[in-house]
């Protein structure tokens, strides 16, 4: 057997020596691949959205389909469908609970996000129906199905293929499969959500069959999901996946309240070093909130962080800098991105716990404190942008034009902590302490 090939030039070497690239299908077998590149068969035709498609199939249009235990189909046509964009703001969406669910907020994994939307209602509100029942999870096997992708076809894909389900919830009259994400995908296969519900529309057919698609993400530290209901118009259409609803929910626990003098004696992290007064121009604390999580995750260089966000890598070292001065996360060796200390503790703590470490943090910044400090002395007069553009220019090394701009940056901030404490009230202009 040969060496393991990389990803992209194993299929380069399938396709030049085992596909007649005339042809709209192309069969794979393990055999095929194993004896060609040394990789194992499920590794190579993991394809889960067109961003993961290897170049030799995108040239020449083939998409991957399993139709058969060891074999897979290269079929010609678009196997994949693009989120459509929801609409903003989301909805808030306030759990009732009699207790936090403490176990669900330690990691970042798709079970436990659905897991949490299950517990605190969120999947029947969405569904529009009570008394769902949690009742599939996990790989299945396929009946056989004939399907047709386009005018290519018929394909036939025989029984015991595997198939899975990450969430499956019973109605009385229903069933709801749901793939589920961390992140938010461009776009998704659409095997995803036509095998399973194939599968379960044969055998149940007594039942309506509901396909979604889930992503979970996290915004100032609080959990956002997002629904996409789809119906498949025919059932024996591949490319039938139509969207039904979608919406997104900010879930919107009680939050902890705190004043600014609170705020200003949450001692947390060393001492600010004096060039934290060149405040970098990360707009976003959601995104410096999110920053040891995708650390934590892997995505852990400017390059990875920028194609995670969709901007420049320049932009993604600014939100690197701001966890920086904040203490959670330093630079290493090759410009990778590592967990402090108070990084690790971060990502280990429940969501609510995580917003008051930050807000306590960010207090301790010193353009934050200086303008928190100010707004105790001014009281209802509050703080305007050019006092904050003021201090940052008195302390700071960064050129005359530029304090202006990150007093904007430092307001931004103090929105996200207006959000997560109730401690400051923030206009366009500036900010004051909350009454009350």
């Amino acid at each position: 057997m040969p060496m393991v090939m990389p990803f992209e030039a194993a299929w380069e070497k399938i396709i030049r020596e085992r596909v007649d690239t005339t042809r709209d299908l192309a069969t794979i077998t393990k055999a095929d691949i194993e004896s060609a590149t040394g990789n194992e068969l499920r590794l190579m035709a993991k394809v889960d959205s067109s961003a993961e498609l290897p170049d030799a199939l995108r040239r020449h249009g083939y998409f991957i389909l399993p139709v058969k235990n060891g074999e897979y189909l290269l079929v010609r046509g678009d196997g994949f469908h693009v989120l459509e964009a929801l609409p903003e703001p989301p909805t808030i969406f306030r759990p009732e609970l009699d207790f936090e669910l403490t176990t669900l907020s330690i990691g970042n994994s798709e079970s436990q996000h659905l897991d949490y939307s299950y517990h605190v209602g969120l999947i029947e509100h969405f569904a529009g129906v009570a008394g769902l029942r949690q009742t599939i999870r996990g790989r299945k096997r396929m009946p056989t199905i004939e399907f047709h992708v386009g005018t290519i076809g018929p394909i036939r894909s025989e029984a015991g293929v595997q198939v899975e389900v990450d969430l499956g919830c019973e109605g009385r009259d229903e069933i709801i499969l749901i793939e589920a994400k961390v992140g938010q995908p461009r776009d998704f296969i659409i095997r995803q959500l036509y095998y399973p519900y194939r599968k379960w529309r044969m055998e149940i057919p007594g039942k309506r069959i509901r396909p979604w698609f889930f992503c979970s993400l996290e915004m100032a530290g609080r959990r956002l999901y997002r629904f996409w209901e789809y119906e498949i118009s025919n059932e024996t259409q591949y490319c039938s996946l139509h969207l039904k609803r979608d919406e997104s929910f900010l879930i919107d626990p009680k939050v902890k309240r705190l004043t600014v003098d609170q705020l200003l004696h949450l001692h947390r992290g060393a001492t600010a070093a004096a060039q934290h007064w060149n405040v970098p121009q990360a707009d976003s604390l959601w995104r410096v909130a999110e920053m040891p999580l995708l650390v934590n995750q892997g995505i852990n260089t400017a390059a990875k962080v920028a194609l995670h966000y969709g901007f420049d890598p320049r932009q993604s070292s600014y939100y690197r800098q701001a966890a920086e001065f904040l203490g959670l996360v330093t630079q290493g060796d090759r410009g990778t991105y590592k967990l402090t200390g108070l990084g690790r503790e971060y990502v280990l703590r429940p969501s609510d716990e995580r917003r008051e470490l930050l807000a306590g943090l960010l207090a301790q910044f010193p353009p934050v404190r200086a303008a928190l400090e100010l707004a105790v002395r001014a009281g209802s007069r509050g703080v305007s942008r050019q006092e904050i553009a003021d201090l940052i220019a008195r302390h700071s090394t960064i050129s005359s034009s530029t304090p202006a701009r990150r007093a904007s940056t430092v307001l931004s901030w103090l929105r996200w902590m207006q959000e997560a404490t109730g401690a400051v009230q923030t206009t366009e202009s500036g900010f004051s302490p909350s009454l009350g």
